[in-house]
Protein backbone atom coordinates (compact mmCIF):
# COMPACT_ATOMS: atom_id res chain seq x y z
CA UNK A 1 0.00 0.00 0.00
CA UNK A 2 1.60 3.33 -0.99
CA UNK A 3 2.08 5.83 2.04
CA UNK A 4 -0.13 9.34 2.11
CA UNK A 5 1.35 12.45 2.19
CA UNK A 6 -0.04 15.60 3.10
CA UNK A 7 1.73 17.27 0.36
CA UNK A 8 4.97 16.61 -1.88
CA UNK A 9 7.90 19.28 -1.32
CA UNK A 10 11.20 18.72 -3.98
CA UNK A 11 14.05 20.14 -3.33
CA UNK A 12 16.09 21.61 -6.13
CA UNK A 13 20.12 22.44 -5.60
CA UNK A 14 23.04 22.10 -7.79
CA UNK A 15 25.65 23.44 -6.17
CA UNK A 16 25.14 21.81 -2.49
CA UNK A 17 26.22 18.53 -1.44
CA UNK A 18 23.20 15.73 -0.68
CA UNK A 19 24.21 15.67 3.05
CA UNK A 20 23.90 19.66 3.46
CA UNK A 21 23.33 20.91 7.27
CA UNK A 22 20.27 23.16 6.38
CA UNK A 23 19.30 21.79 3.08
CA UNK A 24 18.80 17.85 4.00
CA UNK A 25 19.71 17.01 7.84
CA UNK A 26 17.29 20.38 8.54
CA UNK A 27 14.81 20.47 6.28
CA UNK A 28 14.37 17.69 4.73
CA UNK A 29 14.86 15.19 7.43
CA UNK A 30 12.41 17.27 10.13
CA UNK A 31 9.63 17.34 7.71
CA UNK A 32 10.05 13.84 6.37
CA UNK A 33 8.99 12.75 9.71
CA UNK A 34 5.85 14.87 9.78
CA UNK A 35 4.30 12.95 6.85
CA UNK A 36 5.55 14.95 3.92
CA UNK A 37 6.88 13.42 1.06
CA UNK A 38 10.73 14.65 0.85
CA UNK A 39 12.64 14.96 -2.58
CA UNK A 40 15.94 16.38 -3.21
CA UNK A 41 17.48 16.82 -6.03
CA UNK A 42 21.41 17.40 -6.55
CA UNK A 43 23.77 17.40 -8.92
CA UNK A 44 27.25 15.06 -7.13
CA UNK A 45 27.48 12.26 -9.39
CA UNK A 46 26.98 10.01 -6.37
CA UNK A 47 23.54 8.45 -7.38
CA UNK A 48 20.12 7.98 -6.56
CA UNK A 49 19.49 6.46 -2.82
CA UNK A 50 16.66 6.82 0.00
CA UNK A 51 17.98 8.11 3.32
CA UNK A 52 15.80 8.34 6.49
CA UNK A 53 12.93 8.82 4.15
CA UNK A 54 14.17 11.05 2.08
CA UNK A 55 14.35 10.24 -1.40
CA UNK A 56 17.61 11.75 -3.42
CA UNK A 57 17.84 11.70 -7.10
CA UNK A 58 21.29 12.83 -8.90
CA UNK A 59 21.40 14.65 -12.43
CA UNK A 60 24.96 13.75 -12.13
CA UNK A 61 28.24 15.96 -12.28
CA UNK A 62 28.40 19.37 -14.29
CA UNK A 63 31.73 20.00 -16.42
CA UNK A 64 32.69 22.94 -14.85
CA UNK A 65 30.69 25.99 -13.50
CA UNK A 66 29.26 27.69 -16.48
CA UNK A 67 28.08 24.22 -17.51
CA UNK A 68 26.57 23.85 -14.32
CA UNK A 69 24.79 26.95 -14.97
CA UNK A 70 23.88 26.54 -18.46
CA UNK A 71 23.37 22.51 -18.95
CA UNK A 72 22.76 21.37 -15.29
CA UNK A 73 19.90 23.64 -14.38
CA UNK A 74 18.20 22.72 -17.12
CA UNK A 75 18.27 19.08 -16.30
CA UNK A 76 17.01 19.89 -13.10
CA UNK A 77 14.00 21.63 -14.85
CA UNK A 78 13.44 17.91 -16.85
CA UNK A 79 13.41 16.49 -13.38
CA UNK A 80 11.45 18.77 -11.68
CA UNK A 81 8.77 17.99 -14.44
CA UNK A 82 9.46 14.70 -13.91
CA UNK A 83 8.35 14.76 -10.17
CA UNK A 84 5.03 16.85 -10.27
CA UNK A 85 5.72 18.02 -6.33
CA UNK A 86 3.66 20.18 -4.76
CA UNK A 87 5.79 22.83 -3.75
CA UNK A 88 9.64 23.38 -5.60
CA UNK A 89 12.20 24.49 -3.10
CA UNK A 90 15.06 26.48 -4.83
CA UNK A 91 18.25 27.04 -2.56
CA UNK A 92 20.88 28.18 -5.39
CA UNK A 93 20.55 31.81 -6.75
CA UNK A 94 21.10 30.03 -10.30
CA UNK A 95 18.20 28.11 -10.11
CA UNK A 96 15.75 31.78 -10.32
CA UNK A 97 16.51 30.76 -14.48
CA UNK A 98 14.10 27.60 -14.27
CA UNK A 99 12.10 29.51 -11.48
CA UNK A 100 9.43 31.01 -13.84
CA UNK A 101 9.50 28.27 -16.01
CA UNK A 102 8.33 26.32 -13.34
CA UNK A 103 5.59 28.97 -12.31
CA UNK A 104 4.37 28.47 -15.92
CA UNK A 105 3.22 24.69 -15.13
CA UNK A 106 1.36 26.08 -12.93
CA UNK A 107 3.64 24.40 -9.75
CA UNK A 108 4.14 26.43 -6.47
CA UNK A 109 7.90 28.07 -6.51
CA UNK A 110 9.63 29.17 -3.16
CA UNK A 111 13.57 30.21 -3.55
CA UNK A 112 15.52 30.09 -0.20
CA UNK A 113 18.15 32.82 -0.21
CA UNK A 114 20.96 31.69 2.39
CA UNK A 115 23.04 34.50 2.21
CA UNK A 116 23.12 37.87 1.10
CA UNK A 117 23.74 37.42 -2.43
CA UNK A 118 23.91 40.94 -3.82
CA UNK A 119 26.28 42.23 -1.42
CA UNK A 120 28.75 38.50 -1.35
CA UNK A 121 29.12 39.52 -5.58
CA UNK A 122 30.44 42.88 -3.90
CA UNK A 123 33.27 41.45 -2.13
CA UNK A 124 34.12 38.36 -4.09
CA UNK A 125 37.89 37.98 -3.82
CA UNK A 126 37.29 36.76 -7.54
CA UNK A 127 35.93 39.88 -8.96
CA UNK A 128 37.05 43.37 -9.27
CA UNK A 129 35.49 46.44 -9.24
CA UNK A 130 34.10 47.93 -11.21
CA UNK A 131 33.20 44.54 -12.70
CA UNK A 132 31.89 43.65 -9.41
CA UNK A 133 29.60 46.39 -9.01
CA UNK A 134 28.34 45.86 -12.09
CA UNK A 135 27.53 41.98 -11.88
CA UNK A 136 26.19 42.53 -8.30
CA UNK A 137 23.47 45.20 -10.06
CA UNK A 138 22.59 42.86 -12.67
CA UNK A 139 22.13 40.33 -10.46
CA UNK A 140 19.99 42.15 -8.17
CA UNK A 141 17.47 43.21 -11.23
CA UNK A 142 17.29 39.50 -12.09
CA UNK A 143 16.57 38.26 -8.56
CA UNK A 144 13.87 41.37 -8.10
CA UNK A 145 12.25 40.34 -11.09
CA UNK A 146 11.99 36.94 -10.59
CA UNK A 147 11.03 36.58 -7.14
CA UNK A 148 7.95 39.31 -7.42
CA UNK A 149 6.85 36.03 -10.08
CA UNK A 150 7.27 33.27 -7.44
CA UNK A 151 5.54 31.83 -4.46
CA UNK A 152 7.83 33.04 -1.63
CA UNK A 153 10.96 33.54 -0.78
CA UNK A 154 12.75 32.23 2.79
CA UNK A 155 15.52 33.88 4.15
CA UNK A 156 18.06 32.15 6.24
CA UNK A 157 18.47 35.25 8.68
CA UNK A 158 16.23 37.96 9.81
CA UNK A 159 18.34 40.62 7.53
CA UNK A 160 17.29 38.56 4.29
CA UNK A 161 14.07 38.13 4.97
CA UNK A 162 13.59 42.24 5.37
CA UNK A 163 15.31 42.38 2.37
CA UNK A 164 12.83 40.22 -0.09
CA UNK A 165 10.06 41.97 2.02
CA UNK A 166 10.34 44.99 0.36
CA UNK A 167 9.23 42.91 -3.18
CA UNK A 168 8.46 39.23 -3.00
CA UNK A 169 4.71 37.71 -2.25
CA UNK A 170 5.51 36.40 0.77
CA UNK A 171 8.38 36.00 3.13
CA UNK A 172 9.44 34.09 6.06
CA UNK A 173 12.85 33.64 8.11
CA UNK A 174 14.35 30.08 8.75
CA UNK A 175 17.18 30.84 11.10
CA UNK A 176 20.08 27.79 10.64
CA UNK A 177 20.22 26.82 13.91
CA UNK A 178 21.33 23.74 15.62
CA UNK A 179 19.46 20.80 15.91
CA UNK A 180 18.67 19.64 19.84
CA UNK A 181 16.35 16.91 19.86
CA UNK A 182 19.25 14.48 20.06
CA UNK A 183 21.45 16.44 22.61
CA UNK A 184 20.95 16.24 26.42
CA UNK A 185 21.39 19.63 28.70
CA UNK A 186 24.11 17.70 30.46
CA UNK A 187 26.97 18.64 32.53
CA UNK A 188 30.18 18.90 29.88
CA UNK A 189 33.04 16.81 30.85
CA UNK A 190 35.97 19.18 31.70
CA UNK A 191 38.63 16.91 33.04
CA UNK A 192 39.63 16.02 29.38
CA UNK A 193 39.97 19.75 27.55
CA UNK A 194 43.54 21.08 26.75
CA UNK A 195 44.94 24.23 26.81
CA UNK A 196 43.04 24.65 23.46
CA UNK A 197 41.41 26.90 21.22
CA UNK A 198 39.29 25.87 17.65
CA UNK A 199 37.88 27.17 14.64
CA UNK A 200 35.59 24.95 12.71
CA UNK A 201 33.95 25.95 9.49
CA UNK A 202 35.53 27.13 6.15
CA UNK A 203 38.91 28.77 6.02
CA UNK A 204 39.03 31.97 4.54
CA UNK A 205 40.82 35.65 5.15
CA UNK A 206 37.54 37.46 5.31
CA UNK A 207 37.28 34.57 7.88
CA UNK A 208 39.97 35.86 10.40
CA UNK A 209 42.27 32.69 9.90
CA UNK A 210 45.69 34.94 9.65
CA UNK A 211 44.35 37.51 12.26
CA UNK A 212 43.65 34.41 14.45
CA UNK A 213 47.36 32.95 13.71
CA UNK A 214 49.27 36.09 14.25
CA UNK A 215 47.32 36.18 17.31
CA UNK A 216 49.28 32.82 18.23
CA UNK A 217 51.99 34.48 18.62
CA UNK A 218 51.41 37.10 21.02
CA UNK A 219 49.68 34.89 23.99
CA UNK A 220 51.34 34.24 26.88
CA UNK A 221 50.01 31.17 27.46
CA UNK A 222 51.26 28.79 24.92
CA UNK A 223 47.84 27.60 23.84
CA UNK A 224 47.31 25.67 20.22
CA UNK A 225 44.83 26.07 17.85
CA UNK A 226 42.57 23.06 16.76
CA UNK A 227 41.71 24.19 12.88
CA UNK A 228 39.24 22.06 10.89
CA UNK A 229 37.79 22.70 7.69
CA UNK A 230 37.89 23.48 4.11
CA UNK A 231 40.84 26.44 3.01
CA UNK A 232 39.29 28.87 0.28
CA UNK A 233 42.03 28.62 -1.67
CA UNK A 234 45.46 26.57 -2.28
CA UNK A 235 46.66 29.85 -2.61
CA UNK A 236 45.82 30.95 1.62
CA UNK A 237 46.32 27.40 2.80
CA UNK A 238 50.24 27.49 1.79
CA UNK A 239 50.37 30.70 3.35
CA UNK A 240 48.95 29.62 6.58
CA UNK A 241 51.23 26.28 6.73
CA UNK A 242 54.17 28.68 6.22
CA UNK A 243 53.61 30.87 8.81
CA UNK A 244 56.11 30.82 11.61
CA UNK A 245 53.69 29.87 14.16
CA UNK A 246 51.78 26.70 12.56
CA UNK A 247 53.98 24.47 14.83
CA UNK A 248 50.87 25.14 17.44
CA UNK A 249 48.61 24.04 14.68
CA UNK A 250 46.74 20.98 15.21
CA UNK A 251 45.02 20.90 11.48
CA UNK A 252 42.53 18.07 11.62
CA UNK A 253 41.57 19.25 7.37
CA UNK A 254 38.05 18.74 6.45
CA UNK A 255 36.10 16.60 9.53
CA UNK A 256 32.64 14.96 9.94
CA UNK A 257 30.24 15.62 12.49
CA UNK A 258 31.71 12.68 14.38
CA UNK A 259 35.04 14.23 14.56
CA UNK A 260 34.23 17.94 14.59
CA UNK A 261 32.19 17.14 18.24
CA UNK A 262 35.75 15.07 19.37
CA UNK A 263 37.33 18.41 18.37
CA UNK A 264 34.73 20.80 20.52
CA UNK A 265 35.01 17.89 23.49
CA UNK A 266 38.97 18.74 23.81
CA UNK A 267 38.50 22.05 22.88
CA UNK A 268 38.29 24.95 26.09
CA UNK A 269 36.97 27.81 23.85
CA UNK A 270 36.14 28.64 20.32
CA UNK A 271 36.44 30.91 17.79
CA UNK A 272 34.49 33.02 15.47
CA UNK A 273 36.51 36.15 14.33
CA UNK A 274 34.22 37.23 11.05
CA UNK A 275 35.90 40.93 9.38
CA UNK A 276 33.40 43.16 9.34
CA UNK A 277 31.89 43.03 5.88
CA UNK A 278 28.27 43.87 5.02
CA UNK A 279 26.79 39.75 5.02
CA UNK A 280 29.11 38.89 8.10
CA UNK A 281 27.97 42.18 10.27
CA UNK A 282 24.13 40.56 10.01
CA UNK A 283 25.48 36.86 10.04
CA UNK A 284 24.25 33.83 11.82
CA UNK A 285 27.07 31.89 11.84
CA UNK A 286 26.26 27.86 12.98
CA UNK A 287 29.62 27.57 14.50
CA UNK A 288 28.73 29.91 17.06
CA UNK A 289 25.50 27.64 18.08
CA UNK A 290 27.51 24.89 17.71
CA UNK A 291 30.44 26.01 20.35
CA UNK A 292 26.91 26.68 22.94
CA UNK A 293 25.88 23.49 22.16
CA UNK A 294 29.02 22.08 23.46
CA UNK A 295 29.44 23.65 26.45
CA UNK A 296 31.96 25.78 25.91
CA UNK A 297 32.30 29.81 25.45
CA UNK A 298 33.64 31.43 22.42
CA UNK A 299 35.95 34.62 21.49
CA UNK A 300 33.72 36.76 19.04
CA UNK A 301 33.22 39.63 16.47
CA UNK A 302 31.77 42.60 18.27
CA UNK A 303 29.19 43.19 15.80
CA UNK A 304 26.06 45.27 17.58
CA UNK A 305 23.79 42.41 15.69
CA UNK A 306 25.31 39.63 17.41
CA UNK A 307 25.05 41.45 21.05
CA UNK A 308 21.85 42.23 20.73
CA UNK A 309 21.04 38.57 19.55
CA UNK A 310 23.26 36.97 22.51
CA UNK A 311 21.01 39.73 25.07
CA UNK A 312 24.18 40.39 27.12
CA UNK A 313 24.27 37.02 28.12
CA UNK A 314 28.14 36.29 29.27
CA UNK A 315 28.50 33.03 27.18
CA UNK A 316 31.33 34.90 25.21
CA UNK A 317 34.40 37.60 24.97
CA UNK A 318 34.02 40.14 22.33
CA UNK A 319 36.54 41.53 20.18
CA UNK A 320 37.91 43.35 17.35
CA UNK A 321 38.71 40.65 14.80
CA UNK A 322 41.23 42.15 13.09
CA UNK A 323 43.20 43.01 16.32
CA UNK A 324 45.48 40.06 16.98
CA UNK A 325 46.23 41.43 20.44
CA UNK A 326 43.10 41.57 21.16
CA UNK A 327 42.03 37.78 20.23
CA UNK A 328 45.06 37.01 21.89
CA UNK A 329 44.39 38.47 25.04
CA UNK A 330 40.69 36.74 25.12
CA UNK A 331 43.08 33.42 25.09
CA UNK A 332 44.77 34.20 27.68
CA UNK A 333 41.92 35.18 29.79
CA UNK A 334 40.21 31.77 29.39
CA UNK A 335 43.39 29.25 29.42
CA UNK A 336 43.90 31.30 32.49
CA UNK A 337 40.55 31.30 33.83
CA UNK A 338 39.21 27.94 33.62
CA UNK A 339 36.12 27.85 35.90
CA UNK A 340 35.24 31.06 34.41
CA UNK A 341 35.52 29.60 31.08
CA UNK A 342 33.36 26.60 32.48
CA UNK A 343 30.82 28.90 34.00
CA UNK A 344 30.48 30.90 30.72
CA UNK A 345 30.49 27.65 28.46
CA UNK A 346 27.36 26.69 30.88
CA UNK A 347 25.56 30.10 30.16
CA UNK A 348 25.96 29.57 26.64
CA UNK A 349 24.66 26.07 26.48
CA UNK A 350 21.61 27.13 28.86
CA UNK A 351 20.77 30.32 25.49
CA UNK A 352 20.60 27.79 23.20
CA UNK A 353 18.48 25.30 24.20
CA UNK A 354 16.11 28.30 24.92
CA UNK A 355 15.87 29.80 22.51
CA UNK A 356 18.20 28.83 18.98
CA UNK A 357 16.66 25.63 18.31
CA UNK A 358 16.34 24.60 14.53
CA UNK A 359 12.97 22.19 16.21
CA UNK A 360 11.06 25.77 16.64
CA UNK A 361 12.61 26.70 12.59
CA UNK A 362 10.81 23.25 11.43
CA UNK A 363 7.77 24.12 12.72
CA UNK A 364 7.90 27.42 11.12
CA UNK A 365 8.61 26.11 7.76
CA UNK A 366 6.23 23.55 7.98
CA UNK A 367 3.66 26.51 8.50
CA UNK A 368 5.12 28.27 5.49
CA UNK A 369 4.45 25.72 2.57
CA UNK A 370 1.12 25.41 3.98
CA UNK A 371 0.47 28.79 3.75
CA UNK A 372 2.12 28.51 0.20
CA UNK A 373 -0.09 25.62 -0.69
CA UNK A 374 -2.90 27.53 0.88
CA UNK A 375 -2.17 30.86 -1.78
Amino acid sequence: MNKKYRFHICHLTSVHPRNDSRIFHKMCKSLASKDVKMTLVVADGKGNETVDNVEIIDIGVPAGRLKRITQTTGEIFNKAKELNADVFHLHDPELLLIARKLKKLNKKVIFDSHEDTVNTILVSPYLKSPVSNIISTLYENFERYTCKKIDGVIGATPHIENYFKKFAKQTENINNYPILSDKKLEQISWDKKQDEVCYVGSIDDTRGIKDLMNSLELTKSQARLNLAGMYSSLTLEKEIKEHKDYHLVNDFGYVNSEEVENIYNRSLVGVVTLHPIPTFLVSLPIKMFEYMVAGIPFIASDFPYWRNLLKGSECCIFVDPQKPKEIADAIDYFMLNKQKAKQMGEVGRKLVFENFSWESQAEKLLTFYQKVLSN
